[in-house]
């Protein structure tokens, strides 16, 4: 029996290696584009969000901190939430006009018809809780004080005596967050930065970066969003 050999266009014919090679190429060029594609899509999905919580952030603080105002007769800067007398401990350790500190103190007080004397009743704080120069979060507190008190029967530091005793310094990171992270920006006559400003005693100019991300970690830089802050608040006196 005699056997036919088909044509040599029937015959299977193998790929070679260099066919195999640049197929491979292909594909992890593919590849690496759609990865690529991918990545870009996540970090503007992030960064979208934490725009939108700049925003959120920025309407909340904003609206919150003008309301505490309206209702404060008075306020205090201070450098921090923890410096509240000055190293010899024999008077409050508060700024003055074109100083800048991270904590804000907003007092409201009632005055007595007869003696004209002041009651204080109500504190509210806005702070930084981060050191100098670093990035940490706003909080904020709201005390009420019932009784009244009279600041002028608390002795030499009137302030720092209310505020250890309603607001003590190891409470520091446990009050409500405002803004999730912030970096100061505001600069006082001594060179240091606070977020917050005294304006000759009238008002409180508020400037800083306002920073969000998507784990809450300031060094989360493919989730991150930042937008400087300017704002002004004035006791209603």
């Amino acid at each position: 029996m005699k056997t036919t050999t088909p044509p040599p266009s029937r015959l299977a014919r193998a790929f070679t290696l260099v066919e195999i090679l640049v197929a491979i190429t292909v594909m992890g060029l593919v590849v690496t584009g759609v990865i690529r594609l991918l990545s870009q899509t996540m970090r503007t999905y992030f960064y979208d969000g934490a725009r939108a919580r700049i925003n959120r952030d920025i309407r909340t603080f904003t609206q919150d901190m003008d309301t505490d105002a309206a209702y404060a007769n008075y306020f205090l800067v201070y450098p921090d939430f923890s410096t509240r007398t000055k190293n010899s401990g024999t008077a409050d350790n508060y700024l003055v006009d074109g100083q800048s500190g991270d904590f804000l103190l907003l007092v409201s007080v009632s005055i007595d018809a007869t003696t004209g004397n002041q009651y204080i009743n109500k504190l509210v704080g806005y702070y930084r809780d981060a050191a100098s120069n670093a990035v940490g979060p706003v909080r904020k507190f709201t005390v009420n004080i019932s009784p009244s008190v009279d600041p002028t029967t608390l002795g030499a530091t009137p302030m720092a005596t209310l505020l250890n005793s309603n607001v003590p310094t190891a409470n520091q990171s446990t009050y409500p967050i405002v803004v999730q992270l912030a970096q100061a920006l505001a600069v006082g006559t001594s060179n240091t930065e606070g977020l917050f400003y005294d304006f000759k005693d009238r008002s409180v100019m508020v400037r800083g970066q306002i920073i969000e991300t998507g784990s809450g970690s300031a060094n989360d830089v493919n989730r991150r969003a930042v937008n400087t802050y300017n704002f002004a608040v004035s006791p209603r006196g």
